[in-house]
This record gives C-alpha cells, sequence and structure tokens, in this order.
C-alpha cells in the first residue's frame, strides 16, 4: 500500500515536472509535429512522382520516426507505401517487397480507399517486376484503376494506366495497349502530365506503327518527340522518357515504309542523342544510388544506436534479476555436468555439497555460541546495574530496623528508600522499553510538578548507597538561587540521568572532587530551561576514548546493546544510556575533556510552568466518597496493594477475585470504573471485558498487565479495553488515570 502510494506521489511528481518543462522549453506539441509529419508525407510523394528521389531519400528516415511517434496507423501505413516506392525507384527490390507487405499488412486495419488504390498499383509493380506474372500484375492494375474511378481520384489513376500500358507494350498486346494509352492521355493532358504523355504517345505510337498505321503514328511520335524537346532535364525524366525513345520510334516507322534516306538520318540523330542522354542517366542514376547508399549507412548507425540502447536497457534487467539468472546458470551448468559426467560427477558434487553443509553448522554453532555469550553478559551487566538501586533498597531497610534513629532521620530514610524504590522501577521500565523508539517512549514521559532543589538533595543523600565503588571521592553541589521552587516535569526520569553520569565519573575519578551544578539559565513562552554540570579537574578523557563516546552516542540503540553484552565497557554504557534518557526530553549529553581543566559533562532540559489551580482538590475531595471502584486480580498481594493506594487516595474499592467473580458483581453493582488484570486463570481479563461489554458499553475498563500494549493492541481494542496501565506502576499513574475517567 505504502509503495503504491509512494509511487502515485513520484508518478504525479514527474507530470508536474514534465508540464513545467515544457513551458519553460517551450517543446513542440502534438498538433505540430503532426503539421510537420502531413508536410512530409506529401513532399515526399510529389518528389516520387517527378523523379526527386534524392529529395525524398533524404527524409524518409525522419518522416517514418515521427509517424512511428504518432502511433497513427494511417500514417504509418502511408510511409510504408511510400517507402517501397523508393526502393523500387532505386531498384532495391528486397526493401520495396518488404515494406510493400508491411503497408498491406497495416492497410488492412484501417479505412484508406486511397491506400488501398495505391497498394493495388504496388502490387502490379511488384508482379511486373519481381515475380515476372504479368497475368496478377495487370488484375491488381486493373482494381487500382477501378478504385481510383469509382472513388474519382482521376489525377492518381493516370500512374497506374502508364503502368498497365507498359505491360501491354512490353507483352505486345497493341490492341490494349492502343486503348489503354488513348485514356490515359486524355487524363494526362488534363492534368498537364506531360512527363506521362512522353511515356504514353510513344506506346501508342509504337502499337500504330507494329499495327502498320504508320501516319497515325507518326503523328503521336511528332507530338512525343515536342514534349522531349521541352523536358531535356535530366533530373526530370528516365532513361525511357526522353527525346531519344521518339527518334528512334520515327527511325523505325521511315524504315518500314522503306524511306530508308530519312530512316538512316533518324538513326544517327537517335545514335548521337542516346550517346548523350546515357551519360547524363549514368550519373543521375549514380547520385540516386550515393544517396540511397548513404541512407543505408545512416540506416545501419541509428539501428547500431539502437541496439546500444536495447543492450543499456538489457543490462539494467539482468542486474535487477541478477540472483535468478545465477540461479538458473547454476541449474544449467548442473545440468549439463549431470549428463556430461554422470554418476561419477554426481559423487564428486555431493562430496563438495556436505562439506559446505558441514562448513555452514559449524559456522551455525559458533554463532550459537557467540549469542549465548552476548546473552549471559547481558544478563550479568542488567543484574550488575540493578545492584545500585537494591544495595540502596537494603541499606535503608538495614537502618530502619536501627532503634537509635530519631524521626528526621527515619524520614530522611523513608525519602531515600522511596526515591530508591522509584528508580528500580523507571530502570526496569527503561530496560523493558530499551527497544522501543525514541518517539513511541517519549509518550511515556510524566509530568508532574517537583521541587529541583528537594530532588538534588535527595539525590546528595542517597549517593552512599547508589555511588557503590570506593574511590573516596568528594561530591560538592551548587544550586542556582534562582531555580523555581517547582518545575513540571519527570523527576524520576531526570534522576536517572544524574546518577548514571554522577556514577561514571565516580568509577573513573578516585580521590577527588566532582562537582554538580543546577542552574536557571532563562525563562521564555511558558518555558524553564535549566542546565545541568558535572565537572571533576581529576578526570580526563583520552582522544581515543572521547572519539568513543561521541560515536556511542551518535550510534545510540546499537551502541547500548554492544555495552551491554561488554563486560568491559559498562562505564560506556552509563553514558549511553543517559543519553539516550536525554533524547527523550529533546536534548543531548555534551562533555569536553581536557588535560589541564579535566572534564565537564552538560545538558539542558526545558520544563514547563506550573498552573495553579485553586480549590480543585477540595472540589474533587467533596466527590471521592461517592466513587466506586471494582478492582479485578486473582493475586491476593496485588489485590493488597492495589486497594490500598486507591483507598488511600480517598476512593471506594471493591475486589473481585477472577473474571466470573467480575461478572456477577457488575451484574449487581454498579461502578464507576474497573482495573482489570488480564492473565488471570479461568476466563482472563479480554473476555471478561467482552462478556461486560455486552451490557455495559459505557463504564471505563483500565488494564491492570505487565503484557506489552503494543503487541497485543489489537486484543485489547476488540475487548472494549479504554485504557492500558503496565505492571509495575507508580500510585500517582493510577491516580492520573482515576481523575481522568471519572467526572468532576
Amino acid at each position: 500500500m505504502k509503495r503504491n502510494v509512494f509511487t502515485s506521489i513520484i508518478l504525479i511528481s514527474l507530470l508536474i515536472l514534465c508540464a513545467n518543462a515544457k513551458e519553460t522549453y517551450d517543446f513542440p506539441s502534438l498538433q505540430e509535429e503532426e503539421s510537420v509529419l502531413k508536410q512530409n508525407l506529401d513532399s515526399i510523394e510529389y518528389w516520387i512522382d517527378h523523379s526527386y528521389i534524392s529529395k525524398a531519400l533524404s527524409i524518409i528516415d525522419e518522416t517514418e520516426k515521427l509517424a512511428l511517434e504518432s502511433d497513427n496507423k494511417k500514417y504509418i501505413a502511408r510511409v510504408y507505401r511510400l517507402r517501397s516506392g523508393l526502393y523500387i525507384s532505386v531498384q532495391d527490390l528486397k526493401g520495396f517487397e518488404t515494406y510493400l507487405e508491411k503497408a498491406t499488412i497495416l492497410q488492412k486495419q484501417i479505412q484508406d480507399q486511397y491506400g488501398e488504390m495505391y497498394i493495388n498499383n504496388l502490387w502490379g509493380l511488384y508482379h511486373k517486376r519481381i515475380s515476372k506474372d504479368n497475368d496478377k500484375a495487370i488484375f491488381f492494375l486493373k482494381k487500382a484503376i477501378d478504385g481510383a474511378e469509382k472513388h474519382k481520384y482521376e489525377e492518381q489513376s493516370i500512374d497506374m494506366l502508364v503502368n498497365l500500358t507498359s505491360i501491354y507494350y512490353r507483352n505486345a498486346d497493341w490492341k490494349n495497349c492502343y486503348e489503354a494509352s488513348q485514356k490515359a492521355i486524355e487524363l494526362a493532358k488534363k492534368y498537364h502530365k506531360d512527363i506521362r504523355l512522353i511515356y504514353l504517345y510513344y506506346r501508342i505510337g509504337t502499337a500504330c506503327s507494329k499495327t502498320n498505321r504508320y501516319d497515325e503514328a507518326l503523328n503521336f511520335f511528332r507530338k512525343g518527340e515536342e514534349i522531349a524537346k521541352r523536358e531535356m532535364d535530366s533530373t526530370k525524366t528516365s532513361n525511357y522518357a526522353n527525346h531519344t525513345l521518339y527518334l528512334a520510334g520515327i527511325a523505325d516507322v521511315y524504315d518500314r515504309k522503306k524511306e530508308y534516306k530519312l530512316a538512316n538520318d533518324y538513326y544517327k540523330d537517335y545514335i548521337q542523342e542516346q550517346a548523350k542522354q546515357n551519360n547524363i542517366f549514368l550519373e543521375k542514376y549514380a547520385q540516386d544510388i550515393k544517396a540511397y547508399k548513404e541512407l543505408q549507412l545512416k540506416q545501419k548507425d541509428n539501428e547500431r544506436v539502437l541496439a546500444e540502447n536495447k543492450y543499456q536497457q538489457a543490462q539494467l534487467k539482468l542486474n535487477e534479476s541478477l540472483l535468478i539468472s545465477g540461479i538458473v546458470i547454476i541449474v544449467i551448468l548442473v545440468l549439463l555436468v549431470l549428463l556430461q559426467y554422470k554418476n561419477s560427477r554426481l559423487k564428486t558434487e555431493n562430496n563438495v555439497l556436505l562439506q559446505q553443509k558441514n562448513q555452514e553448522l559449524l559456522k551455525a554453532k559458533n554463532r550459537v555460541e557467540e549469542v549465548y555469550k552476548q546473552k549471559t553478559l547481558f544478563i550479568n551487566n542488567i543484574t550488575h546495574e540493578l545492584r545500585t538501586p537494591l544495595h540502596a533498597i537494603n541499606g535503608i531497610a538495614h537502618l530502619l530496623e536501627n532503634k537509635e534513629s530519631n524521626e528526621n532521620q527515619r524520614k530522611k530514610q523513608l525519602n531515600i528508600l522511596q526515591f530508591s524504590g522509584k528508580y528500580l522501577l523507571r530502570f526496569i521500565n527503561d530496560i523493558i522499553e530499551l527497544n522501543r523508539s525514541d518517539e513511541a517512549y517519549k509518550t511515556s514521559l510524566k509530568k508532574h510538578p517537583f521541587d529541583p532543589v528537594k530532588l538534588v538533595n535527595t539525590i546528595k543523600e542517597s549517593l552512599n548507597f547508589f555511588i557503590i565503588g570506593e574511590n573516596n571521592n568528594d561530591f560538592k553541589f551548587l544550586l542556582d538561587d534562582k531555580l523555581p521552587k517547582q518545575l513540571l516535569g519527570d523527576s524520576d526520569h531526570l534522576s536517572r540521568i544524574i546518577i548514571s553520569i554522577l556514577s561514571n565519573m565516580s568509577r573513573y575519578v578516585n580521590g577527588g572532587v566532582i562537582e554538580f551544578s543546577v542552574q536557571h539559565l532563562f525563562s521564555r513562552e511558558k518555558i524553564n530551561t535549566i542546565l545541568f554540570s558535572l565537572k571533576s579537574k581529576n578526570l580526563y578523557f583520552s582522544k581515543k576514548k572521547q572519539e568513543e563516546l561521541n560515536k556511542a552516542f551518535i550510534e545510540n540503540e546499537s551502541a547500548i546493546f554492544t555495552s551491554l553484552s561488554d563486560e568491559n565497557n559498562l562505564p560506556t554504557l552509563e553514558l549511553v544510556i543517559a543519553n539516550k534518557l536525554l533524547l527523550q526530553c529533546n536534548s543531548k549529553l555534551d562533555f569536553i575533556s581536557d588535560e589541564k581543566e579535566g572534564t565537564i559533562f552538560s545538558f539542558q532540559i526545558p520544563f514547563e510552568h506550573i498552573e495553579q489551580k485553586i480549590g480543585q482538590a477540595e472540589f474533587n475531595d467533596k466527590k471521592k466518597k461517592d466513587v466506586k471502584i471494582l478492582v479485578v486480580e486473582d493475586n491476593k498481594i496485588n489485590q493488597l496493594i492495589t486497594r490500598k493506594i486507591i483507598t488511600n487516595f480517598g476512593y471506594h474499592c471493591e475486589i473481585a477475585s477472577d473474571g466470573y467473580e467480575a461478572l456477577k458483581m457488575t451484574e449487581k453493582n454498579g461502578y464507576d470504573l474497573i482495573f482489570m488484570d488480564i492473565m488471570m486463570e479461568g476466563i482472563d481479563g479480554f473476555e471478561t471485558t467482552k462478556r461486560i461489554r455486552k451490557s455495559d458499553k459505557k463504564t471505563p475498563i483500565i488494564a491492570l498487565t505487565a503484557i506489552s500494549e503494543s503487541e497485543n493492541k489489537e486484543n485489547f481494542v476488540d475487548a472494549g479495553i479504554t485504557k492500558v496501565i503496565n505492571k509495575p506502576f507508580e500510585p500517582v499513574t493510577l491516580l492520573e488515570q482515576i481523575q481522568i475517567v471519572i467526572p468532576k
């Protein structure tokens, strides 16, 4: 689907681009190209009709290309007809036959009366010159003449009559030759076709001479001779249509009349004129042949260019289907080898294949061992990282057992214990969410009011428990007096960032001083930007180490996995995770390391202003006692904890131990909100929700579960779950959802 949309966008862009290009460069329109094509076709037909063969040859290629690009069958058929006429003029009988067949095939697909007449005339010439079948030649020529008469093409029928008289002349069919010539002469005189009259007067005069009508023959010869004298330009005549024909014809008539002196005089003139005309003809013919040869060379060059283009296209297709072609070639080669070497070759191939499989199995075994090793290192490093908050929790629990602690000490210890628990919970969630994208993870950031000074003091008091390494470092905390009393953001997220960097620096510094400062940079558009800096003059990273850290910050996700899987790279892991957490806050970790000044880590985070809502809490407290909440949970400890959290917030809470009990309770009682566990014995949370939804479409049902929401999204939607809260969760998260779904 995405691919089709993307393809459509590309096609639309290309169309717009082509339209702009047409306006910019003023490409010729289709109407202009069609006009040029028509003009070329008319010119070629005129030049063929008046024997200007070289001119016609000079534009025939361009005209054929335009006709093919127009995709108009009528134009293509016409250019094929004209091309066949040109080829017969230069004695290329093979080319004449090829294009005549092409034109005939197209002619059958279109309605073109003129074209049909033209094709019949060409087939008449084909049988006259190539097949030497005079009967078929006469048949096609008469068919062409009938079509011309039927559709009123008198002028065009002249050439067909001329061709017909030539066959009668060659067959010595003087009667039909006389009649056809007489008919053609009338039309040629009407349309002033003097060149055609030269042929016709000669043939009708010869017909009269052969039938002993000498005076009539001389009359026709004299008329033809008069026209021939006017048309002595060699570019307009051929070796048959010139003055010499009539000198020979008149000499023959006088010879038959036994007037030998006159006959001898005309024969002498004939011989002299014939020699002169032969030279002119040979020169003209040589020019036509030269033009034709140049045309053939041009065609071959065009064919070469086309062949190169086709080769390039074939290469592109070959690259696209390289894998398939390779497989096909391998199969063919294997078959040939099997046929040639039979059983012995087959045995060799099997042995080679067996060795390859053994190598692949060995590689697979090595990969499995490597993955197992990485998995072990991953678990070991995660376990090591978990020890930090667990160490704090165990230490505080031990201190709480000490009865000598006063009330203030116990309060501080409880704060550290709560801070450690939140830290541990957030770390576990970060590991669970490790493979999620930054954009998806940003939605899990919380926004709660917190006191930045109080948070820093809590971190300061917790350092003895969180910084496990015994390096005897001195920590100094510098707080800006201009810090706001409250910021809106995720304090647990911020704690993880600060402790990760402090822990990292403490690993590298031994018996040194680490300064942590918090400064208010500026306020703008309801945003407070806070600068956090961690500095130690006793810490210096080499150039190589700085490059490794910069690379790890860029690679981000892959760097986290690499660090988790490397038993010697835990310090890098802390910085990479801190940078990832900062990216989710639209920030990043910067550092400067100098041999004299030491190392400074810094980052900036924008926090929103807090809008105070006066009287809201008091208003909500009045409503809480009337809100009924049902918790569906099969674990007794979870029942106790969840119920205690909800009742501490001032709401009424009831418990259902499984799905069946929940169905009975919802049928009897009405609830304002239901918290639903998913993985339960009997019927699970999905099925329970579906059954409740059959009779109750409105009551909000929030899932409390440890399963992934993204991987089970369809199941949550199909069941009718309103919201999903993942275990473990913080009490404030529960309160937020209650306040969202319960009407105020």
